[in-house]
């Protein structure tokens, strides 16, 4: 299988987990960023829609409100990234415009609007998704660059500021760096993308679905669109390569990404139609793209989960479920052991760091929480 799995048999998961923010005013579209120094990083919403963000001190938590207009109160986490200088950059909608608002903080912090509609003007927006490109094999102007992924008209749209590729001593601009990816046609494209880089060789790739509402059913697609990086000379500009990942007509929601160091990628999503959370893992084997269940035990229709790969090259899920945070890593082929962290599993979210160690963050009535998954005790099995 594409994620190869040991024979030794799989051990509890000991949590240590902590209060980031206790005020009872963590509301949701929480998201979780681990910098280059292996520092936890958090965004959230209260219920007003002011804009949060935490980072792990030595000794406690940081925070502070963004000093930008509310977000929208939706179901989209707001975008975190954190560039190698340690600027955290944030994107999220507008609750006032419905617009791409993208910020980020170096001597101060500072906010603009994404001109949405080819790099020109902003232009409403749904499902925003950003992340950062550290650039490992890129030249320094385009290192530490924000992408997004979002929909608009309808289409499926990803977005940038970068110099010209022509001239890379030219200031960023979102000018000739915003095209539309996958366009509409019988069915919507970008619903709930979700936008990574790949850790082996920087490929940028949009998961998201597609959505056959035009034809009298709500029913939808798990997509990828792959982009092929082109250069900014006539007839040679970036392309996307889109596979369709799983077309059984589900109606998925609320996709997450992560990739393996062995060069497969993983999405998970909630499956409204089957009350399942799935994982899909594509890459280059004869079996991809692989659709497995990972838990039917799914008891709402908010469930927002994050995926990794940790080691030893284990597939692992958080999500949240009965009033719970859940921790499920793969054991074999469409088999998975669950684990009960602790109350909350609202809004959850992970990270793998450097050495390969899991963070993760929720919120529990109105407390955010963060812990760490510390998996090598080896004296303790899973419990039946």
């Amino acid at each position: 299988m594409p994620v190869p799995l040991g024979d030794e048999p799989i051990m509890a998961t000991t949590f240590f987990t902590e209060v980031v923010d206790d005020s009872n005013t963590a509301h949701g579209q929480v998201s979780l960023a681990v910098d280059t120094s292996d520092t936890p990083w958090l965004a959230y919403t209260t219920p007003s829609g002011d804009v949060m963000l935490a980072r792990r001190g030595e000794t406690e938590w940081q925070r502070e409100r963004l000093p930008s207009e509310p977000a929208a109160d939706d179901d989209y986490r707001i975008g975190l990234g954190i560039d190698e200088g340690f600027n955290p950059h944030v994107a999220y909608q507008s609750r006032a415009t419905d617009r791409l608002i993208y910020g980020v903080r170096e001597a101060q912090w500072s906010f603009e609007e994404v001109p949405t509609s080819a790099g020109l003007f902003p232009d409403r927006i749904r499902f925003p998704s950003m992340t950062v490109n550290l650039g490992v094999f890129s030249e320094p102007p385009f290192k530490n660059r924000p992408h997004f992924a979002y929909q608009s008209g309808l289409s499926l749209w990803h977005a940038t500021k970068a110099p010209p590729k022509t001239d890379p001593s030219k200031p960023a601009i979102w000018k000739k760096n915003v095209h539309v990816v996958d366009s509409t046609n019988a069915a919507e494209k970008g619903w709930y993308p979700t936008l990574t880089f790949d850790h082996r060789d920087e490929t940028l790739r949009i998961a998201y679905f597609d959505d056959l509402t035009p034809a009298g059913q709500s029913l939808r697609r798990l997509r990828v669109a792959t982009m092929i990086p082109g250069t900014d000379f006539v007839g040679q500009p970036d392309t996307w390569n889109v596979q369709v990942l799983h077309g059984d007509q589900v109606i998925g929601e609320h996709s997450a990404m992560g990739h393996s160091i062995t060069g497969e990628s993983i999405v998970s999503y909630y499956e409204r139609k089957g009350l399942t959370l799935n994982i899909c893992i594509f890459g280059n084997f004869p079996e991809s793209p692989a659709i497995e269940t990972v838990t039917s035990d799914v008891d709402n229709s908010d469930v927002h989960s994050a995926c990794g790969v940790g080691p030893p090259s284990q597939i692992c899920v958080v999500y949240g479920s009965g009033g719970r945070l859940r921790f499920a890593r793969r054991t074999g082929i469409g088999t998975f052991s669950v684990e009960d962290v602790e109350a909350g599993g609202a809004w959850s979210d992970m990270r793998f760091d450097s050495v390969g160690t899991a963070h993760v963050a929720h919120i529990a009535a109105g407390t955010l929480r963060y812990g760490v998954a510390d998996t090598s005790d080896s004296d303790r099995s899973v419990p039946e």
